[in-house]
């Protein structure tokens, strides 16, 4: 592939093998090259939504199924979760939460995985500590969200203690 000078926009897109039985009728899917800007654009759209998810699910748990779609999918620690209103149920029922974030990255998702919505990847890494007596522990997190009219829900959250 090349790239322009700066580094930055990939002019040639790249092409993948794809089993066209399910979507479409050529045996090669080609995918848009990801721009600067897209991923310029992920990266603040995660800093805003992490900021106000972690400050959420700290100090303002009963709102925190604002963040998802009604068939959103969580996985905590191994226990799915399935849908916006037992999403809530789950993390109502946890202990009270102090997040520290150590790192994230995004990238704009594939239509492959997506579909024709903007969406981004978004993956944190960082410490927690549960109240009261405990040490903290490391956790990674990795969040699809998704554009839903003016907002961005997660379609996908998978949280997981480190050990």
């Amino acid at each position: 592939m090349d790239c322009s000078e700066d580094g930055g926009e990939i002019t040639q897109p790249m092409l993948l093998p794809f089993d066209s039985s399910s979507f479409f009728d050529s045996n090669t899917l080609e995918l848009p090259p990801f721009s600067t800007k897209a991923t310029a654009e992920g990266h603040k759209v995660a800093e805003k939504f992490c900021k106000a998810y972690y400050e959420t699910i700290q100090k303002k748990r009963h709102l925190f199924s604002q963040f998802y779609l009604e068939t959103s999918v969580m996985i905590w620690d191994g226990n799915p979760v399935l849908g916006r209103d037992q999403i809530q149920k789950f993390i109502e029922h946890l202990p009270s939460l102090t997040f520290s974030l150590n790192a994230m990255d995004t990238h704009p998702a594939s239509v492959l995985a997506v579909g024709p919505r903007k969406a981004y990847f978004i993956k944190i890494a960082g410490m927690y500590r549960v109240s009261g007596p405990g040490c903290q522990k490391q956790f990674s997190q990795d969040i699809i969200v998704t554009a839903e009219g003016d907002k961005w829900r997660i379609a996908s959250d998978i949280f997981r203690t480190v050990n």
